[in-house]
């Protein structure tokens, strides 16, 4: 009799849960009918196979967050639209597919409750946290590096204006130069560009920033903006600019260098310290106990 009622207490969730994801995926599938019904009805004509428009509509009503989700991902240097749409499917599907695999195996007592709950978590890590920390981290390391070659920016758009370019020029000229270098920096550029050909150059310098949030971006921004706002020249800015940021690294950098002799002391401490007290009172100590 308890069997029964333990196990009509697994059935009976995992039954509403089955529901719930045929509800979703139904009503998912007949947003993704009527998006595709208003794409023939306004006369959008598509390339693609037909087949594959409708799973990529599928897909982009299945996500979640698209608009977050992409720009995390254009920031991690992930630019693929394919990768934005199944972001959220890559994570649940795994997760929900471990879930179902742990709850079989606890039904049929192949698990005791507490492996289900250690099997559960460690899916939960894998599939829905490390993605976003890995996403994260990337993103972080992308931003850092775009940073660090600012300066090298700087001098490039220097040489360019001095050529005779504006500096909308340059940018096209540099964003198309650039991706054999850097293909992050080559992708900022690019939307940079694509936004000042909409709202201008000095809003598009401001959401530059959005996509480069330090201080040396900050800095790049606001000292072109003023310069474009008072009309004084550009080319000596841009040199000026690179040495700042250039010295600014290397204040950095020397700062970390001066932080590693304290941050060395806690390993000295704890590994070779702390033995060698052991090793001149253990003696001692050992002749007291006896």
């Amino acid at each position: 009799m308890t069997e029964s009622y333990s196990s009509l207490l697994i059935v009976l969730p995992l039954f509403f849960m089955s529901l719930g994801i045929a509800l979703f995926v139904m009503k998912a599938i007949d947003n993704a009918k009527g998006q595709l019904a208003a794409r023939k009805a306004i006369g959008e004509e598509s390339d693609h196979d037909p087949y594959m428009d409708a799973l990529a509509v599928l897909l982009k009503v299945l996500n979640f967050n698209q608009q977050e989700t992409k720009e995390k991902l254009v920031k991690a240097g992930i630019y693929s639209n394919v990768i934005a749409n199944v972001y959220y499917l890559i994570k649940i599907v795994p997760f929900v597919v471990c879930l179902c695999v742990a709850i079989f195996l606890l039904i049929a007592e192949f698990f005791d409750i507490s492996m289900f709950v250690v099997v559960v978590a460690l899916s939960a890590i894998v599939f829905l946290i490390a993605p976003d920390a890995y996403v994260a981290s990337r993103g972080n390391r992308i931003t850092r590096k775009i940073s660090n070659r600012l300066p090298f920016l700087l001098d490039l758009m220097n040489v360019c204006v001095h050529t005779g370019m504006t500096i909308e020029a340059s940018l096209e000229y540099l964003a198309k130069e650039l991706r054999t270098v850097d293909k992050h920096l080559a992708y900022v550029l690019k939307k940079t560009l694509e936004r000042a050909q909409l709202v201008g150059i000095e809003r598009a310098l401001e959401d530059f920033y959005t996509f480069v949030p330090t201080a040396e971006a900050q800095s790049v921004v606001m000292t072109l903006t003023q310069s474009l706002k008072y009309g004084s020249s550009v080319g000596p800015v841009l040199g000026t600019l690179a040495c700042d940021i250039r010295e600014l690294s290397m204040m950095d950098l020397e700062e970390k260098i001066g932080k590693m002799g304290a941050k060395m002391s806690i390993p000295l401490i704890a590994f070779i310290m702390v033995p060698i007290i052991v090793l001149i009172a253990a003696p001692g100590i050992m002749r007291m106990l006896a």
